[in-house]
């Protein structure tokens, strides 16, 4: 493992974030030296992403709601007071702090640190910090466009690994399903497990007898309070966030260090219980993934404070809130956790999709040559069948495949065989179900069947200066499933596999089976 001091943070923050605003926002940023500005009362976004494993920190990037609007009008081609859908520039700014955190994180993997992203997060409002605690390195970056300027901060430190699931020293160290134990991961129950850990952690560190509530009351979230967060990253993914109101922080901290709350010198210890409390809980809920054998390690924590602000986890399966009461006090946990696709694909089995035949052809990849004949062969004998036998044909159209037929003016000839074939009850086929309804003349017909691992939107000029070697960025996010289209309509979503140096598809998810005919355009 390399030395983290001696990593280049700096030009890989720059490029990436010039690259990235280009390519996706179409806006020319430029790195300036300017100081940061005062942005109290100002409405801004930030999209962060986290890194665990032997480097643990953020990354975090801050632009004003106003900037966010613009970058959402340049991608859409709209003015922007016609972007009025919030959720697209969530998604949007998740998808550039995605893009940028994983371009940092192979930095560091290729320098020898290795670790992996959480999924995005966004804080927004009007009154807030952010701060991640106990970095070997912070750095700061400032970018302009016109007169707005985007704040990127970098926090890293080197971690020692403890042995229980931490270790992503290996590229393969995610998606190895061999150790998860399915009826573990299926039988967790999160809510309760992080409900258990959060009232044990405030009676054992604290002294604080924590009770649960179904009410949060609404000047819980306006007033001041301190949110001790922490992310989790590999087979399963999300974050976890404690909220506690300022006076009641300040209690805790002074009865934990027997002091009287006046004494407290400013905001280092409340940011230090803040952080050890959110590092317990989500340590604890990490022993229940670990112990179920996923791959799972714990970001350091980060500490927020304000008045005006909203916490969200994206891209998330399970999303809870829940709260406790302390006399009048009120504690209130937010829970975002999404199970890797690959362990849900193990937990319902799919199918495999491989470019090689089945054991019984011994593992030989049929050739171009050898598929096509397959099918020619295959399409005649159809046909042969279909001329033999009139009489068992319901009665439909001739599929387009087959235009070498005869016309139908003499069709006189073919009734009396079809009468000859009637007294044959025991040689008549079980009525077939609706879907199932002429299907054995179609399944010959060859699809054509592709895989679609993203999209991405390019300016023209950047269109005609493709040349081989060049990357295009796609818009898709970190572990999402591939889109299986057949005759370019959607008939599945999967993973991508690598077995035995093969690639693959896992697939996870499959439309009907009349909607997968309907597709055909039959």
């Amino acid at each position: 493992m390399g030395n983290i001091e001696n990593f280049d943070i700096r030009t890989h923050i720059i490029d990436s974030i010039v690259e990235t605003f280009d390519t996706m926002v179409s806006m020319e940023i430029e790195f300036t030296d300017s100081k940061p500005p005062d942005t109290a009362g100002v409405s801004r976004m930030v999209a962060a992403v986290n890194f665990a494993g032997n480097i643990v920190g953020l990354i975090n990037i801050q632009v004003t709601f106003e900037l966010a609007r613009l970058m959402m009008a340049n991608m859409l081609d709209l003015e922007p007071e016609e972007v009025e859908n919030v959720g697209e520039i969530k998604d949007m700014l998740s998808e550039i702090s995605n893009i940028v955190g994983g371009n940092l994180k192979s930095g560091l993997n290729d320098a020898g640190h290795s670790c992996v992203i959480s999924t995005p997060s966004l804080t927004y409002g009007a009154d807030f910090s952010i701060k991640s605690l106990s970095m070997d390195r912070f750095e700061r970056y400032v970018f302009s466009y016109l007169e707005e300027l985007i704040f990127v901060e970098v926090g890293l430190k080197t971690q020692q690994v403890t042995g229980d699931g931490d270790d992503f020293s290996s590229t393969d160290a995610l998606g190895q399903l061999k150790h998860v134990d399915i009826e573990k991961v299926n039988a967790l129950d999160i809510k309760t497990q992080l409900s258990e850990a959060v009232i044990d952690v405030f009676d054992t560190m604290l002294s604080a007898q924590l009770e649960a509530t179904d009410k949060i009351p609404s000047e819980s979230l306006e007033s001041l309070r301190n949110v001790g967060s922490v992310s989790f990253a590999g087979d399963a993914t999300g974050m976890v966030s404690i909220h506690v109101g300022d006076k009641f922080t300040r209690q805790l901290a002074a009865d934990m260090l027997g002091m009287e709350i006046e004494e407290l010198d400013g905001d280092e210890e409340i940011k230090d219980m803040m952080g050890e409390l959110a590092n317990i809980v989500g340590g604890n809920l990490k022993s229940a993934f670990t112990d179920a054998g996923l791959a799972c390690a714990l970001s350091t924590p980060s500490f927020t404070t304000g008045t005006d602000f909203k916490i969200e986890p994206l891209n998330m399966e399970k999303y809870e809130r829940f709260a406790f009461q302390c006399d009048a006090n009120v504690v209130f946990v937010e829970m975002g956790v999404k199970i890797s696709d690959l362990v849900q694909a193990a937990a319902k089995p799919g199918k495999d999709i491989h470019y090689e035949v089945g054991e019984e052809e011994k593992g030989q990849k049929l050739s171009e040559e050898e598929i096509a004949a397959a099918l020619q062969e295959a399409n005649q004998a159809q046909a042969a069948a279909a001329t033999e036998s009139p009489a068992e044909q319901p009665p439909q159209p001739e599929p387009a495949s087959q235009p070498a037929e005869p016309p139908q003016p003499p069709p006189a000839p073919a009734a009396p065989p079809a009468q000859e074939a009637t007294p044959q009850p025991a040689e008549s086929p079980s009525p077939k179900r609706p879907e199932d309804f002429d299907l054995d003349l179609l399944l010959d017909i060859p699809l054509e069947i592709k895989v679609e691992l993203g999209r991405a939107r390019i300016q023209i000029q950047e269109l005609l200066n493709l040349a081989p070697g060049s990357a295009v960025k796609l818009v898709r996010l970190e572990g999402e499933p591939v889109d299986i289209l057949a005759n370019d309509t959607l008939i599945a979503r999967g993973q991508v596999v690598v077995q035995k140096e093969k690639y693959g598809i896992r697939v996870t998810e499959i439309t009907s089976r009349m909607d997968r005919i309907r597709s055909f355009g039959i």
